[in-house]
């Protein structure tokens, strides 16, 4: 028959342990991560008599967690995904402030520079004027390269924080092998879960999740190894591959993520998605520099465009007009991962197809690759001699022979032209907005002839060696045929024909004085003669002056852009991706308090349950004890009786 006392003390050793579980539950219901713990309780074997089978107590199969595996995985994805957009947000919206300030902003400099210019312009011979022109030109310059330091300085803090995280996650690496190997060995040793182990890995997983993807796969001995972004292992076993911050082969201010991987390092810094590194990645790739690619456009744009045409005019002292900006050149650089000799450079051909995109050249020991890694786009494959012949994107590239297979290049159009941005002229003198000629009609002219020079399109025509003078002859070109006879410059005749062309007929004047151009219209008289000469001491003259001012409302990027609206672009694009930023942070934070929830209400304590079973228990204890009581009561009249 089943001993009294043995089923009176497996109660109270299994309500005693109750009672333990559910205060260690009330203790740490405030300790984050905490899963609720219970114990379970089964019928011991019981005992056959002969009229029967009879109970033997209780026992204690397991201490277990309240824990659902599949919420857990949905809250470390949930993890991830937020983290990522809100530092995401948090960093795009430092570039959207800095981008979209009305003060400190580019628009506001770039028509300032446009107002004095045309103030220049009204009084070309107003020194003073010259002077706040070059003035407000050295402003322009000094918002650029405020704007370009502060995004570097911006982009310098992503690094760092790039390098921060890669350590965070080493660390947590390390912590996850030591917490498998107690998990491992707790198992061994008593047989049952450790829990408080097992929540304890579980909240460095959702740590990690913070930094980066995760993905778990649980072994036989209860351990786990960990993947991190796209299945890059972390935590295979008891190794930990740790990741490593490595100088980019192409830009030293630039880290890339390479893992450890049988001896060597492979780089992973794309593949590492989710977290607060994809999320550095991300805004690196996509913000950043793409910002400060259109940031030195818009400077490219405006020094190359004004210089082209500043160096079509004459200053004060009636010297053709020089650069007036120092435009930076472009950038090409070849890896230090290269093996080759070769050497690669490139130069601007057409402002106007110049993009925010920087370009990789790689040579696959026969023919070259030029991808623009904006889109990834392939625009370029074929051999050294095709490639140096063949214009990309506003700038044609030059390959020195001696590179091998696996070399590689990158090629950064307008990465440093807002930083390099300068003016080159401090004497307002040397502002040109005098056109370099001038046209005089003869006195003894009689017919009705109109004649307008055109802009001029090349500064080495000029200064002219000698004048150009045009006479009307209505046999110029054989009896019959009008037209003008040229002396000096090219010589030769001009057919113009007043019969059927008095409304106006364009000529441009061949080799090498093709700069000229002109428009003539009315009707001469035979005899009737124009005189083009160099504009000497023309300080009245702004002709050159009104085509600068007309460059800022000329679509001259690509785009069809202004050098204002290209800005505009960039700030609007920014603008947008802050704005996404937000929502999708709004977003996965509804996602995220929603699984939050989820778990508490599976895993999490309450503390009112847990009063109401501390009572239960309680209760049960005391029975349980009761029933030793009995027992013993009976023991000691059992003893009473036999000794009577």
């Amino acid at each position: 028959m089943a001993d009294i006392s043995g089923i009176g003390s497996s109660a109270l050793l299994a309500f005693q342990r109750s009672l333990s579980t559910v205060s260690h539950n009330i203790a740490n219901a405030s300790t984050e991560g905490f899963s609720r713990q219970r114990v379970e309780l089964s019928t011991r074997t019981p005992q056959f008599t002969g009229v029967g089978f009879f109970g033997s107590g209780v026992k204690i199969d397991d201490v277990t967690r309240v824990y659902d595996q599949f919420i857990v995985d949905r809250l470390q994805t949930n993890t991830s995904n937020y983290s990522e957009a809100e530092h995401f947000l948090g960093l795009v919206s430092q570039v959207d402030n800095l981008l979209a300030d009305e003060s400190a902003g580019l628009s506001p400099a770039i028509q300032n520079f446009f107002n004095s210019l045309q103030n220049s312009v009204d009084d070309p011979a107003s020194t003073p004027a010259r002077q706040v022109f070059l003035s407000d030109a050295n402003a322009l310059v000094q918002r650029f390269q405020s704007i370009d330091n502060r995004l570097r300085q911006i982009a310098a803090d992503a690094e760092s924080d790039l390098t921060n995280i890669t350590s965070e996650i080493n660390g947590i690496g390390r912590a996850l092998v030591r917490v498998n190997e107690s998990i491992v060995l707790g198992r061994t040793a008593g047989g049952g879960e450790p829990n408080d182990l097992l929540d304890e890995r579980d909240n460095l997983l959702r740590d990690l999740a913070e930094l980066t993807l995760v993905n778990t796969v649980e072994q036989d001995d209860g351990a786990v190894n960990v993947f991190i972004g796209n299945g890059q292992g972390l935590v295979v076993g008891s190794a930990v591959n740790e990741l490593q911050a490595i100088r980019s082969q192409f830009d030293p201010e630039r880290f890339d993520i390479f893992i450890s991987q049988g001896g060597s390092f492979v780089d992973v810094t794309q593949q590492l998605t989710g977290g607060r590194l994809s999320a550095v990645v991300d805004f690196r790739t996509n913000v950043v520099e793409p910002s400060l690619n259109a940031l030195g456009r818009v400077a490219t744009g405006i020094g190359t465009t004004f210089n082209a045409q500043h160096q079509l005019g004459v200053d004060l002292n009636g010297n053709n007009g020089l650069a007036l900006f120092n435009v930076n050149p472009i950038d090409a650089v070849a890896s230090n991962n290269n093996t080759g000799t070769g050497t690669i450079s490139a130069a601007l051909t057409d402002v106007a197809s110049l993009s925010n995109s920087n370009y990789e050249v790689i040579f696959d020991g026969t023919n070259y690759r030029v991808n623009r890694l904006s889109d990834n786009v392939n625009l370029f494959t074929g051999d050294l001699a095709t490639l140096n012949a063949t214009p990309i994107d506003g700038f044609q590239v030059t390959v020195v022979a001696g590179a091998v297979a696996g070399d590689s290049f990158l090629i950064q159009p307008t990465r440093n032209s807002a930083r390099n941005f300068g003016v080159l002229l401090s004497d307002p003198a040397l502002v040109a907005h005098a056109s370099p000629i001038r046209s005089t009609s003869a006195l003894t002219n009689t017919g009705n002839l109109e004649f307008n020079l055109g802009a001029v399109s090349s500064a080495t025509t000029f200064p002219l060696a000698a004048d150009i003078t045009l006479a009307f002859d209505p046999n110029a070109l054989g009896a019959g045929v009008p037209g003008f006879i040229v002396s000096g410059g090219p010589g030769g005749t001009l057919a113009y024909d007043p019969a059927t062309e008095s409304a106006g007929k364009q000529f441009t004047l061949t080799a090498p004085f093709d700069g000229v151009s002109f428009n003539v219209s009315g009707i001469p008289a035979t005899g009737d003669s124009i005189t083009i000469t160099n504009n000497t001491n023309g300080v009245g003259d702004n002709r050159n002056g009104l085509l600068l001012g007309q460059l800022q409302n000329t679509v001259t990027l690509l785009g069809n852009n202004t050098f204002q609206s290209s800005f505009g672009e960039l700030v609007a694009d920014v603008g947008v991706r802050a704005r996404q930023g937000q929502i999708t942070e709004e977003t996965q934070l509804v996602l995220l308090q929603q699984t939050e929830a989820e778990r508490e209400s599976v895993s999490g304590v309450n503390l009112d349950e847990e009063a109401a079973r501390l009572i239960e228990l309680q209760q049960a204890y005391q029975a349980a004890a009761r029933v030793i009581t009995v027992a013993n009561s009976l023991f000691e009249e059992v003893l009473a009786a036999v000794r009577g």
